[in-house]
């Protein structure tokens, strides 16, 4: 008699079988899978560091807060934080009515000087990417870097007399003969328009890329049917560039809220900062006020947003 052979073991096939569901997938289906799992590290840390503290900042905002033991502790008292910030804290109703006002007055003019300046870069013309290289290199320095540092270490008032700080020119005007009134106007004026310039430079880059997206084709027709450059920019270039105005007034309006100066006790400050000057003042029991301030503070920024775009969004053109 013969020796039994053993089956043979088929490994390649057991192997082929264990990713057999990923092969089954089909293209559209393995592009989200893998698009999900490069979204995976930023949804961990949305969960982490934004989703985590917003809520504990509003159940802070709900309780009175102590410190027992070494340990902050907080007992529930329900919406006495929010009474005490809205009806007896009348700085920060006058602040937050600042930020408002300032974000009106700033985000339509900051959206057009980025359109108007992108138009600009994006023109047939010797040189082209030299300027845009020499303009657009220095705002987004002074958006992200420059500007931001020295302000931080206070470089501006060491330097005297600089160009940020707008010295020179009110000394300049003031020693015109000028009326006072009329010189303080001027300056801020200059001030508010050199922060607007210094503080869009990222806004340029999108509508510069949404400039460049639409097609020559276009502005061929317009120019064959007799369009002037009025209504070629009216009826082509605005609305291409529509949905990225949107993006951009997204962008405007919480980069506004953010970097926003209220006056506090002749101090000039961000609006977060004076939350944070009342937050830790030493006293526990501020946390919950700080909590209640900071709550009301993201709520209203997020409803803000939401208006001003879901009314913007009905003029918003999608083009195939």
């Amino acid at each position: 008699m013969g020796k039994e052979k053993k089956p043979a073991v088929n490994q390649p096939a057991e192997k082929k079988s264990s990713l057999s569901w990923y092969k089954r997938m089909d293209f559209s289906k393995k592009t989200a899978l893998w698009g999900m799992i490069f979204l995976l590290p930023w949804l961990i840390g949305v969960i982490f560091f934004f989703l985590r503290p917003l809520i504990n900042t509003f159940w802070y905002s709900l309780c009175s807060m102590d410190m027992v033991n070494g340990k902050l502790t907080g007992n529930f008292i329900g919406l006495e934080n929010y009474k005490w910030v809205i009806g007896v804290n009348a700085n920060f109703n006058r602040h937050l009515a600042t930020v408002f006002t300032t974000m009106i007055q700033e985000v339509p003019f900051q959206i057009f000087i980025a359109l108007f300046i992108a138009i600009l870069l994006n023109g047939e013309y010797k040189g082209r990417g030299f300027f845009r290289a020499i303009f657009v290199i220095p705002i987004i320095l002074a958006t992200g870097v420059a500007t931001f540092d020295l302000r931080e270490v206070n470089m501006v008032e060491q330097a005297g007399d600089s160009v940020m700080n707008m010295a020179w020119l009110q000394d300049l005007v003031v020693n015109s003969g000028l009326p006072e009134k009329f010189t303080t106007l001027l300056v801020t004026y200059v001030k508010n328009i050199f922060t607007v310039v210094t503080t869009c430079g990222v806004q340029v880059l999108l509508f510069l890329a949404g400039l460049q997206a639409i097609s020559p084709s276009l502005y061929e027709v317009a120019k064959m049917e007799g369009c002037t450059q009025f209504e070629t920019f009216c009826k082509i270039t605005l609305p291409m560039v529509s949905p990225t105005i949107l993006v951009c007034l997204v962008y405007s309006i919480a980069e506004s809220f953010a970097n926003v100066t209220v006056e506090q006790d002749s101090v000039t400050m961000k609006f977060a900062e004076y939350i944070q000057k009342i937050t830790f003042n030493g006293q526990p029991a501020y946390y919950g006020y700080g909590a209640a301030m900071s709550f009301i503070f993201f709520a209203t920024s997020l409803l803000a947003i939401g208006i001003i775009c879901g009314i913007v969004s009905k003029g918003v053109f999608y083009y195939d």
